[in-house]
């Protein structure tokens, strides 16, 4: 137990200092920040196990909390408001800054999006120099909300919010064993809701995973 109160009191002060906070497994994972945002489909099988209904989106790698194939981390069942407000590609493209929320349930991981979830513990920002992405789920009606016209990248930030803000509902159905979804109603990061999952609990052994 004490080694927990440590650990938060550790992870707290990271986050009043404004640098990155190491989590379990040595993920990043804040409250807010800069973001890039995209959008995929074929979102029902959402690496946290359970489906949503609502504006839902996978979340990079380091943010997440859990490498491939080790299921929910613990960014499951957080909600975020997105705000987009630059073309990553168009920089001089005036763009009108939309927010929506979303539900995480899914993961974007770094093999094979390298530009957009390719974060690092030595490199905590991607390709467009910001640190998450948000991959948008096209089924969940999230991308049509967000992007605007035929623009399907932004950049620009997210902030944590109360998932009572979510216009949704978790399934409860359970995909397979350790599916995770935080409550509505759970506390932000820096506290713990599903967990992270793999590397040890030191961060600097976490460097083989995102290097």
């Amino acid at each position: 137990m004490k080694a927990v109160l440590v650990f938060v009191a550790f992870s707290s002060l990271a986050v009043a200092m404004n640098v990155p906070r190491d989590t379990k497994g040595g993920y990043i994972q804040n409250p807010s920040g800069t973001a890039s945002f995209t959008h995929y489909s074929g979102c029902q099988s959402p690496a946290c196990g359970q489906t949503v209904n609502g504006f839902s989106a996978a979340m990079s790698q380091l943010a997440y909390g859990a490498e491939v194939g080790l299921g929910a981390g613990d960014a499951c069942g957080r909600c975020f408001k997105v705000t987009g407000l630059a073309d990553p590609y168009s920089p001089q493209n005036q763009i009108t800054p939309t927010s929506i929320i979303v539900m995480v349930n899914n993961l974007c991981p770094k093999q094979g999006n390298e530009q957009w979830c390719g974060q690092t513990r030595t490199k905590p920002t991607n390709n467009f120099n910001t640190s998450v992405h948000f991959d948008l789920c096209e089924e969940s009606g999230a991308p049509g909300a967000f992007f605007p016209g035929p623009i399907g990248a932004l950049t620009g930030t997210y902030e944590e919010v109360s998932c009572l803000q979510w216009q949704g509902t978790q399934s409860t159905t359970k995909l397979w064993n350790g599916a995770c979804l935080a409550p509505l109603t759970a506390p932000f990061w820096p506290a713990i809701a599903c967990g992270n999952q793999g590397a040890s609990l030191f961060p600097w052994h976490a460097e083989v995973l995102f290097t």
